[in-house]
């Protein structure tokens, strides 16, 4: 049994998801477009801990967030694209970190906070 049979594991918080990947370019005329995709993805998903939630920004410390280890590339953002979006449980939440620790294990750590309640 490798780690990802025990990230997968339901009985341990694994669980299937969608992940949507906003990107913003420029077009010919200079106009800022986006576009999104929705991507499936499996991974473990657990309400995060105090730990992880005071690493946060101030402003979504108070807002319900969940912990999320995934061989899937989550991110949070930067240069032309914008911080994923887990749709879990009817709620879309936002990625507010995201660690890569694929050298070691082959995952990716992330703290999301809910931006739509289902």
């Amino acid at each position: 049994m490798d780690l990802l049979d025990i990230l997968m594991d339901p009985d341990m918080g694994g669980a299937a998801f969608v992940y949507e990947r906003v990107t913003e370019t420029v077009s010919a005329k200079g106009r800022a477009e986006t576009s999104s995709a929705l991507v499936s993805a499996a991974g473990n998903i657990q309400p995060a801990p105090g730990k992880e939630r005071e690493l946060l920004p101030e402003g979504d410390r108070a807002k319900e967030s969940i912990l999320i280890f995934t061989p899937a590339e989550l991110s949070a953002g930067g240069g032309s694209i914008q911080a994923d979006l887990v749709h879990y449980r009817g709620g879309k939440y936002r990625v507010a970190t995201a660690e890569a620790w694929r050298e070691h294990a082959g995952f990716t750590k992330a703290v999301a906070v809910l931006e739509v309640q289902p």
